[in-house]
């Protein structure tokens, strides 16, 4: 497997979203969007687990989503590096509950994300929405030389 370059595309409160790249400029691989709801996890936001866990203990203090917005299907490996990579971000967090979602899009809505970064935005926002987390990221362009865009 080729080197996994992170790029900071994105960094506010509750939100960060990274581009990761095959080597320093190879293709694109995805973009990983680490959404913070700020809010205690419930057994909802792991729909898999109905009826598995107890609804009644179920919940940490936090809940992060991982989305993961792609155009080529992954092999498994790839798949598992990634959710490692996030992993790396939110495995340090006792009480928070984190999961992730793959979102696979057209190729060419990918190009269009990927090479202009106000359509980059309104299409994270559109995803997130997807996922009850509702955000406007009307950021001006010069916010973009800063560390943070908040």
């Amino acid at each position: 497997m080729k080197q996994i370059r992170l790029i900071r595309e994105l960094r506010i409160k509750n939100l960060e979203a990274f581009k990761l790249r095959e080597d320093f400029y190879g293709d694109i691989i995805c973009f990983m969007l680490l959404a913070d709801f700020n809010r205690p996890s419930h057994l909802d936001d792991f729909p898999k687990l109905k009826g598995i866990e107890d609804e009644n203990d179920f919940g940490r203090s936090n809940y992060i989503k991982v989305v993961i917005i792609h155009s080529k299907a992954f092999d498994t490996s790839l798949q598992e590096e990634i959710v490692s990579i996030a992993g790396g971000f939110l495995e340090n967090k006792d009480d928070c509950h984190w999961n992730t979602e793959f979102e696979k899009v057209d190729e060419q809505e990918f190009i269009n994300i990927s090479e202009d970064r106000t359509e980059m935005l309104k299409y994270f926002e559109l995803v997130l929405k997807k996922y009850s987390y509702n955000i406007e990221l009307n950021i001006e362009e010069d916010k973009f030389n800063y560390l943070s865009q908040d």
